[in-house]
């Protein structure tokens, strides 16, 4: 309570902010009075409303839409429905209606249990839509559409790399990475749809709660395909607080030697296993810092982590939404990195030494914070900490200090010298920052927007923003931070090279985000007569009168000559790697030395 009182404090009293370093962060559109920016809070609550007055229904095929629109809006009015498919190829819409108040009324008219003793029945906002009885009513016709078909379907690999093939820019490599990759609206509904169907069902249990998403499903640099982390809060209002209420609520008290939290999350284990349609693979993992509770929803095709009261992490989840909002730059910019670094196995879906993606996302944000000829990108956390005000005051679990500017639209509106670097510019700049960066020394901090001393001998050192006595990245080994170095002036060099406006089969983003292993592989299959394996006319040969097909090797032959072959470009790969560890310090010397000279 003691850092609650302090930090209002230390708002209510703050000196008035340096005008001078205030002139980096205004607005672009003097001339529009709006708000420019929503805030985080507001688009969670934009969100969860769309949730409550929604249902997803499982169909037959995309061809239902005409008998379930017609159906559901005898009784009440049908905003829009977006399809989508689930990796079993099973079909689902998800209704949204014009209230919440809408929705009870299709459920209390058009909803039914089915007949089955080994059933329990649940109330869920997950349906399937059940085959008419008799003849097949008819309804009148409407020029309602699908508002979405296909809605959670990805796009192809091969279609990405040549819409990328054919862009004009690397700029626009970015921007289309970004824009086919991202989470998308029927994501990012269905995410709020499998926090609502949890809410219901331990709504039962529990009074004033809720679960809402957090992290990449809604921080703004999430992937489509993400995995969906959940957070079970206790919301009580404060009016139910009010000491003059003299009538209060006899409540359970945890009794035995594990803690409350550890208990609590085991029964909402259970709850999924015997309430939650669609939920599978329930897994237990109590006895971590944060006990997780992950599970499947096959209906919504995501993995999910369930944790209690973390709220830290929505604070996170906050403060990233925020940073890539202040420039429609830094989310493009993230993914490349990103999608980058997974093609050089930089990072891995699975745990190890190796670095992930949230230290990355800090890397790049740390990068747009330097100050450039022309300006900067982003504030530092620093900033935005001293323009807050006693609203912004949050609090996490552990006493930790969340507090920071909420609303970016409180930002002074004085003209600015930002730096206007298009995403090619700030791509090839990041790489080439850090591949002169001093890891030995220095640490990576948003807070500060500067290097700053490391407090340890660990390989790389990146400040947690909200805990700044951690490292986010201390399960990184010094080879891999060594590997790090390595690529990261790897793909500046390459960067460098497509400045000269030539294109080829690798040229700009897509020579970072092919991955090695195949890239080698992908130019020996290219389509023309110079990069055939095998020539046509090869196979035939003449002998005066008629053509005889040439002997060909077995199937064991070409086999042993393909892994011949692969064996080959692995040992070559290998080879090159360990001279460029080597000569590290070397290339880097080189590096430096040349860029002073240009």
């Amino acid at each position: 309570m003691s850092v609650l009182l302090q930090t209002i404090k230390l708002c209510l009293n703050r000196k008035p902010y340096n005008t001078s370093y205030c002139k980096c962060f205004s607005f672009r559109n003097k001339s529009d009075n709006s708000k420019r920016f929503i805030t985080f809070d507001e688009v969670v609550a934009q969100r969860r409303a769309e949730a409550q007055k929604s249902l997803v229904v499982q169909v037959n095929s995309e061809s239902s839409f005409n008998e379930l629109y017609g159906y559901c809006s005898k009784y009440a009015t049908v905003n829009d429905v977006h399809h989508y498919k689930n990796s079993n190829d099973e079909h689902y819409m998800l209704i949204e209606f014009s209230s919440e108040d809408n929705m009870k009324d299709v459920l209390q008219a058009c909803s039914a249990h089915q007949k089955d003793v080994d059933i329990m029945s649940v109330q869920s906002p997950f349906l399937w839509f059940r085959a008419a009885s008799g003849a097949k009513e008819k309804f009148p016709a409407s020029n309602k559409l699908l508002a979405v078909k296909h809605g959670s379907c990805k796009i192809d690999e091969d279609v990405l790399f040549d819409e990328l093939q054919n862009c004009e820019t690397v700029s626009h490599q970015l921007q289309l990475l970004y824009d086919q990759t991202k989470l998308n609206d029927m994501d990012v509904r269905l995410r709020y749809m499998v926090a609502r169907q949890l809410e219901v069902i331990c709504s039962s249990l529990y009074a004033n709660i809720a679960i809402k998403p957090f992290g990449s499903s809604v921080n703004g640099f999430g992937k489509m395909g993400c995995d969906l982390d959940l957070v079970l809060t206790n919301i009580v209002a404060p009016e139910m607080m009010d000491s003059k209420r003299r009538l209060v609520y006899q409540e359970k008290k945890c009794e035995g030697g594990r803690s409350p939290w550890q208990r609590h999350m085991e029964l909402v284990a259970t709850l999924l296993e015997l309430r939650a349609p669609g939920a599978a693979r329930v897994t237990r993992i109590l006895n971590a810092r944060v006990p997780i509770v992950k599970y499947s929803h096959e209906m919504a095709d995501l993995e999910c982590d369930l944790c209690y009261n973390n709220t830290s992490g929505v604070y996170m989840s906050e403060l990233l939404w925020l940073l890539g909002s202040l420039d429609s730059r830094v989310r493009p910019l993230t993914f490349a990195v990103r999608r980058w670094a997974r093609a050089c196995s930089l990072t891995s879906p699975h745990p190890g030494r190796w670095i992930t993606n949230f230290p990355l996302t800090l890397m790049v944000l740390f990068f747009l914070q330097q100050k450039r000829n022309d300006g900067i990108v982003l504030p530092s956390l620093k900033y935005l900490v001293k323009m807050s005000s006693k609203e912004d005051v949050r609090i996490a679990e552990e006493n930790l200090n969340c507090t920071f500017l909420r609303d970016l639209n409180k930002l002074p509106e004085d003209s600015y010298s930002q730096s206007k670097d298009d995403l090619q510019t700030l791509l090839f700049h990041f790489f080439e920052f850090y591949a002169q960066f001093d890891f030995q020394d220095r640490a990576i901090s948003i807070n500060e927007g500067v290097p700053i001393r490391k407090p340890n001998a660990l390989p790389l050192y990146i400040v947690n923003p909200l805990e700044p006595s951690l490292n986010v990245s201390r399960n990184v080994s010094f080879e891999e931070c060594e590997r790090l170095k390595m690529e990261v002036r790897n793909a500046a060099w390459h960067l460098e090279s497509v400045l000269d406006g030539k294109k080829t089969d690798d040229w700009g983003l897509l020579g970072l985000i092919e991955k090695k292993t195949t890239r080698s592989l992908k130019k020996l299959l290219r389509v023309g007569n110079t990069h055939r394996l095998v020539s046509v006319k090869d196979l035939f040969v003449e002998d005066g009168e008629a053509s005889e097909i040439k002997k060909l090797k077995t199937d064991e032959d070409i086999e042993d000559s393909v892994k011949d072959i692969k064996n080959k470009l692995e040992s070559k790969d290998q080879k090159e790697r360990r001279l460029k560890f080597k000569n590290t310090q070397v290339a880097n010397e080189v590096y430096r030395i040349k860029r002073n000279k240009l």
